[in-house]
């Protein structure tokens, strides 16, 4: 998919940032508005704010694995192809072979989803890839001070010198919603609209580009009406795609904007192998013949 008009030329040039933040929104699913759906309850200005301003789609994907969801943002290829965790390289491995240096902020609970699946069944870290490992809080704790952590240290990796590219995973949607309590979901995701400014806008105001997606919903489907059980695993949904930066605003991806915000009426300009080489033509990085995810500039 390209962006819409004659701009995508002019776009690419003027895309490379000092540094990129790609974030998750682990559980962020599209779905229309029911009563089980927290994302279509939650009031959430800022990021109806951004999807209005910036490029936005979603993204599809096979399966409802989250290790293959995973693997397929990190290495370009479907969720259900048969080479998982057998890809000839990934994302993590592009960037350090081109010197770039990452840094990966996560909860413990999704630490093997950004690490061991994103980076196609690797353990040891690539050279100039860090880890920065938060504590998932316990079932009975609240979620609260896990996103703050979280925007404090995407913060601290955005200073200047630290690292090339962040990927950072925010994800008090899926937490909450595994917990089955549809309040606590609404609530989390309330959180995580409130900490969006505080994490994006340091970042533009020193030139910068922010990557939205999730790995897999959850948020939006938590409670099966079939059999009136909770629901608390991750779904098949689409997730949204968000690309925020200066000189993308007033873009758009695709055939069209969102109604009113609704992400529900967009069809998909791409799946989530599609995100990976995404970022490498953001960076400029020509994509490996092994991935066939196709940038969506």
């Amino acid at each position: 998919m390209s962006i819409d008009g004659d701009q995508s030329e002019n776009l690419l040039a003027a895309a490379k940032p000092p540094f990129l933040l790609c974030l998750f929104l682990d559980g962020f699913g599209v779905a229309p508005a029911t009563e089980v759906n927290a994302v279509s309850a939650a009031k959430m200005p800022n990021f109806f704010k951004y999807i209005r301003e910036y490029p936005v789609s979603l993204l599809f994907g096979a399966t409802k694995d989250y290790r293959r969801r995973y693997w397929s943002l990190g290495c370009g290829l479907p969720d259900d192809a048969e080479s998982f965790l057998k890809a000839e390289t990934c994302l993590s491995e592009v960037l350090s072979l081109q010197g770039l240096r990452q840094i990966k902020i996560v909860a413990s609970e999704q630490l093997p989803g950004l690490s061991l699946f994103f980076n196609n069944d690797k353990e040891i870290p690539y050279g100039g890839e860090d880890y920065v490992c938060l504590s998932t809080p316990a079932p009975e704790e609240t979620l609260r001070p896990l996103g703050k952590e979280v925007a404090r240290a995407i913060s601290e990796a955005s200073r200047p010198g630290k690292a090339d590219i962040i990927f950072a995973s925010l994800p008090l949607a899926h937490e909450a919603s595994a917990r089955g309590d549809f309040k606590e979901t609404v609530n989390n995701l309330q959180q995580i609209d409130k900490l969006l400014p505080k994490i994006i806008t340091p970042i533009l105001n020193r030139g910068g580009l922010v990557l939205i997606t999730a790995p897999f919903g959850n948020a939006e489907l938590t409670r099966n009406l079939a059999v009136d059980w909770e629901d608390r695993e991750p779904t098949a949904n689409p997730v949204p795609f968000l690309l925020i930066g200066e000189k993308y605003q007033g873009k758009t991806i695709g055939l069209a904007d969102p109604l009113d915000g609704d992400l529900s009426i967009l069809a998909p300009a791409g799946s989530l192998a599609d995100f990976a080489p995404t970022v490498l033509s953001l960076l400029e990085i020509k994509k490996p013949a092994s991935m066939s995810g196709e940038s969506l500039l």
